[in-house]
């Protein structure tokens, strides 16, 4: 279908206008002449393109004289397979502003590529890019404008010589609920030479979350945490915005820029929230166990509310310091006491405010936890209080009392003089995704006590003594 244009009459009449200042006349007549709800809002938020007059897509981008000069450049590039070629000119074609669009990277077009980390389904190599990214468009000459040499990420999913559906769904994911920048972005798609895999290009951002916390947990203040509570919510409610679900929602597939932000990434299982498993080929459940809702867990579809489950225990993550069950096996037996409703659980003060958010989170009943849009609220009400130092708010006075317990918790030498979280991670506790096959799992419930649910080989782990930290790590890699 042709894209709805503006007529050259109409464009006639509204040229002359500043579009972020329309007087009451001026916007009268607009709203008379375009008819086009889209025309519209494109005009009066982001004005006319200098060259071809069209309402622009984004602030000073125009959709329309950007794709003419992508399918200008079609025949100076190729993957060597069609399907990526079809699919990398497809977004090229739609993408509204520079940062929505992805390439073909020629892999000689990298220098210093290292192995970074491997996971359940792929491998991660850092790298520069020699070339820098699209970072905006001059509309003045026509011409992409690129930043300067950046450091990327290669990910390279097992297998994929020959391109597979999955991988481009991948690459989509990203580009569809890349919006407020807490989502890696991902710049486009190269291949090693050596293995004809196709990888993912994308940001390389500081490190993990999972690394962030063992190192520097124990400098950051609540000021700290809730930016990255916030920055998560944001993510999540970008993914769930565009009728997604994440599907392997956990905190290794969180990054972080340690001060200056926090990242979703890997969304190579996400997919449309409606659809269901009698529709995918894929019927099997893959995570990461202590992340995975209960309801998941018993064979019930994925749901955003799945993924609001997994944020609740990122979240405790964040607010404590430790991986959830750290300790003990992921297990069958784990799995049941999840339904029974066992959650994780550490002498670490929480401001209530802020556990009442996680319990929320976590409840058994998806009906019962918050949308993405309803915790990203909760969340930024918290922040601006804690930010704006407002001394008068609950939150303020809760954050103050549980710096004040926790201080008494008597953290050894070790830590205060290494500001590092240490802890030994049990050999059969699996943070990667891997497939989840468990049968006869109990109805999913809230416990009355979470005490109950703790066996003697449970109850170091889940009431973890804050006075023990000085436990060396045996497993830095988890």
């Amino acid at each position: 279908m042709d894209e709805i244009k503006l007529s050259d009459d109409v464009i006639e009449q509204i040229k002359d206008f500043e579009y972020g200042k329309l007087t009451e006349e001026q916007e009268s007549l607009t709203d008379k002449l375009i008819t086009d709800k889209e025309l519209k809002e494109r005009y009066k938020n982001y004005g006319l393109c200098k060259k071809c007059k069209q309402p622009n897509t984004y602030n000073y981008y125009c959709r329309s004289c950007n794709s003419q000069y992508f399918k200008q450049n079609f025949n100076n590039w190729t993957s060597g397979n069609h399907d990526v070629d079809e699919f990398i000119q497809k977004v090229q074609l739609k993408a509204r502003h520079a940062v929505y669009t992805i390439e073909w990277i020629e892999y000689d077009k990298f220098e210093d590529v290292e192995y970074l980390a491997k996971g359940g389904f792929g491998t991660t190599f850092k790298a520069v890019w020699k070339d820098g990214c699209i970072e905006d468009w001059d509309e003045n000459n026509q011409l992409i404008i690129r930043g300067e040499t950046k450091k990327v990420a290669l990910k390279c999913l097992h297998n994929s010589q020959d391109i597979t559906a999955d991988f481009l769904k991948e690459v989509e994911s990203n580009v569809t609920v890349y919006n407020t920048g807490c989502i890696v972005r991902c710049f486009g798609i190269t291949k090693d030479p050596k293995t004809n895999n196709f990888m993912i290009v994308m940001e390389l951002k500081n490190g993990g979350l999972r690394q962030h916390l063992n190192n520097n947990f124990i400098s950051l203040n609540w000021d700290h945490k809730l930016y990255s509570l916030f920055d998560i919510a944001i993510g999540l409610q970008d993914i769930h915005d565009k009728g997604l679900i994440h599907q392997d929602f956990h905190c290794g597939n969180i990054l972080s820029n340690f001060d200056q932000g926090t990242f979703i990434t890997d969304l190579g299982l996400c997919q449309p929230a409606n659809v269901k498993s009698s529709q995918n080929s894929n019927k099997k459940i893959y995570g990461v166990l202590p992340y995975v809702a209960p309801e998941v867990l018993r064979g019930k579809e994925y749901t955003q509310a799945s993924d609001i489950y997994g944020y609740g225990i990122i979240a405790y993550e964040i607010c404590t310091g430790f991986p959830p069950y750290y300790d003990i096996a992921h297990d069958e037996f784990l799995t049941m006491k999840i339904c029974n409703g066992l959650r994780p659980k550490s002498n670490y003060r929480i401001p209530q405010l802020i556990f009442d958010i996680i319990n929320q989170c976590w409840d058994a009943d998806p009906l019962k936890r918050p949308n993405a849009s309803e915790l990203r609220e909760l969340i930024f009400r918290l922040v601006r209080d804690i930010h704006l130092k407002k001394v008068d708010s609950v939150i303020y006075g809760q954050v103050k009392e549980a710096d004040e317990i926790n201080k008494k918790l008597s953290f050894s030498s070790p830590l205060i003089s290494t500001g590092t979280i240490s802890y030994t991670t049990n050999p059969q506790a699996v943070y990667t995704s891997r497939l989840l096959d468990f049968k006869n799992l109990p109805e999913p419930k809230n416990a009355d006590n979470n005490d109950d649910l703790l066996g003697i080989e449970y109850s170091d782990s889940l009431k973890m003594d804050f006075t023990k930290l000085n436990i060396k790590s045996e497993n830095e890699n988890n």
